[in-house]
């Protein structure tokens, strides 16, 4: 297993879980909320993300953890070992998001570049309008493509947590 793809929505425990993979394979991690978002939560001008996420799925080995553009994340997909797919209920993201909101205040979150404070109202609302569109209109595009015989054989589908907890203690099979 040397190329691995973590998506889903917001607050599924996608970071969380990338991390227990490069532990468990050695594989270098990046998560693409580092790719895209710069310093002081400003968002890097798309064709560069695009060229930066790119010349990661480029490389052999490598987990990446988040989404990008859709044409950038097919890309990877198909060059990935594995795709790992956090398919939660959504009442699941939305709490876990506001969980990870609350702790915010006390302890930002690594994977973001430095002065990037997501406990504002203003970026919660953001992020919530987020998990919506997401599961509105993001996910029914990626199971659309999961289904096609290209994907069917390297992708995972996390739909409860039990699913979850199995891929963070015995990896993926």
């Amino acid at each position: 297993m040397n190329r691995i793809a973590i998506i889903g929505n917001g607050g599924g425990g996608k970071t969380t879980l990338s991390r227990r993979l490069k532990d468990l394979y050695s594989l270098p991690l990046t998560h693409v909320d580092s790719i895209q978002y710069l310093t002081g939560m400003k968002n890097r001008a798309e064709t560069e993300t695009r060229k930066v996420l790119n010349d990661l799925a480029d490389q052999e080995q490598w987990i990446i953890d988040g989404f990008g553009p859709m044409d950038v994340m097919v890309s990877r997909f198909l060059k990935a070992d594995r795709v790992v797919f956090v398919d939660l209920p959504i009442w699941r993201h939305y709490w876990w998001c506001t969980k990870r909101q609350i702790k915010s205040l006390w302890s930002p979150r690594t994977e973001l570049p430095d002065n990037c404070n997501e406990a504002t109202f203003s970026h919660t609302f953001q992020l919530f309008n987020i998990l919506w569109r997401v599961h509105s209109q993001i996910r029914p595009k990626l199971i659309e493509l999961f289904n096609k015989s290209a994907m069917t054989n390297k992708v995972i589908t996390v739909k409860t947590i039990s699913d979850w907890n199995k891929i963070f203690k015995e990896g993926i099979t």
